[in-house]
């Protein structure tokens, strides 16, 4: 699964250089832009892949007054010196890795592959159930339940990882991060002070890697 972000774009760029055969996909669930989506095409291009974008958009009313999704809803932004993004509550996608991961599986049996690479990290686990190690772990054996294939893995290997490192691995992979979208406002280029900004930046600053990603607001 391929967002665009610093994540699933390294993580896309560690299986293929792992010498995987990778079949990306990209979801569009109703979001308010379509800069991630493109980011995405991007990096799948770059790496000799076939983006396949899948269109959920009719599912936007589902998942309820969220701020990525609902056009009434403002995007919050957070404060340079706010220690703790406490307006991340107002960006969670009720199940949405979920109601993804669920799709990937089904994909990825209809084609007779095993493993759907999943780049949940350390950094977003206070805040998104569905990116943590337990969730993980538990929707694997679901999956396998539900498809009688016991090679069936749900592999997230940042599971454990803070976005920093993925950042220096992302870098020693060769990552064309000033191609790879975070920001969830969704201008020209990234606004600098939403929650999806402040993390982007504390990684990149944290792991000591030059940013070339272009910001309204640098405080």
């Amino acid at each position: 699964m391929v967002s665009g972000g610093v994540d699933s774009s390294t993580l896309c760029y560690k299986a293929v250089r792992e010498g995987c055969e990778v079949f990306p996909l990209t979801f569009i669930y109703g979001q308010k832009h379509e800069k991630e989506v493109c980011s995405s095409e991007r990096i799948c291009r770059r790496l000799g892949l076939v983006p396949n974008i899948v269109d959920l958009s009719a599912a936007r009313d589902l998942f309820g007054a969220c701020a990525l999704t609902d056009r009434s809803v403002e995007i919050p932004r957070v404060p340079a010196e706010a220690s703790n993004y406490e307006t991340l509550s107002d960006t969670v996608v009720p199940n949405r890795n979920a109601v993804f991961l669920s799709l990937a599986v089904a994909y990825s049996q209809s084609i007779g592959c095993d493993t759907v690479f999943y780049g949940a990290h350390h950094s977003d686990r206070g805040v998104y159930p569905d990116c943590r190690a337990e969730f993980v772990s538990a929707f694997e054996e679901a999956e396998r339940l539900a498809t009688g294939n016991e090679r069936l893995a749900i592999v997230a290997p940042f599971v454990d990882m803070d976005k920093s490192e993925i950042v220096k691995m992302g870098a020693r992979l060769g990552v064309p991060f000033k191609d790879t979208w975070s920001c969830y406002v969704g201008s020209r280029m990234h606004c600098g002070t939403c929650s999806s900004c402040r993390e982007r930046r504390r990684a990149f600053r944290e792991a000591g890697v030059d940013d070339p990603t272009e910001y309204e607001v640098w405080a």
